[in-house]
């Protein structure tokens, strides 16, 4: 199984999710595109993680899967970092293939036939885990005390921690 490691080109947000543009997705993931596009409903899951990069950068990465396919690994550097909290209030994302949808709207991803056909992936609840996250980034801190950019994350997603609603 093969995953794709691709950064946000740009980070935004909207009343309901946090809008992630990543432009090489429209040609990287046709096929699922084109899955969705046909009315396929296609089951997913992820997980959030932070790795360490050959170079000692800390990422958190947000890893989607879904069946029979490769997967993708969205990672945020540490200044992308700050959107965790949004994520977090938002609870949900939306994966952008294509600058046009967010420059010109939806009509210019109408096809021919006059219906809607995005290159965008809509990830919903992807606050889920980022609890696990927390914990994890605050064991390291115990550890690491003298790491400053942990630290930073911990404070974070302490933050975002806290403005998570649960529903009982």
């Amino acid at each position: 199984m093969h995953k794709q490691v691709v950064f946000p080109e740009f980070l935004g947000e909207s009343e309901i999710a946090v809008v992630v543009v990543i432009p090489t997705l429209k040609e990287d993931m046709s096929e699922l595109f084109e899955r969705f596009h046909a009315g396929e409903e296609i089951d997913y899951w992820f997980s959030w993680d932070l790795v360490v990069t050959n170079t000692a950068e800390y990422l958190v990465v947000l890893e989607i899967h879904w069946e029979a396919e490769d997967g993708l690994i969205v990672a945020f550097s540490s200044e992308m970092w700050e959107f965790i909290h949004l994520i977090a209030q938002r609870e949900n994302l939306v994966l952008l293939g294509d600058w046009n949808q967010l420059e010109e709207g939806a009509p210019l991803v109408m096809d021919q036939g006059g219906e809607y056909k995005p290159h965008a992936l809509l990830i919903r609840d992807v606050h889920l885990g980022l609890e696990k996250l927390y914990k994890h980034v605050k064991d390291l801190v115990e550890v690491n005390q003298p790491i400053e950019e942990l630290s930073r994350l911990q404070l974070i997603l302490q933050g975002a921690k806290s403005d998570t609603t649960t529903y009982h």
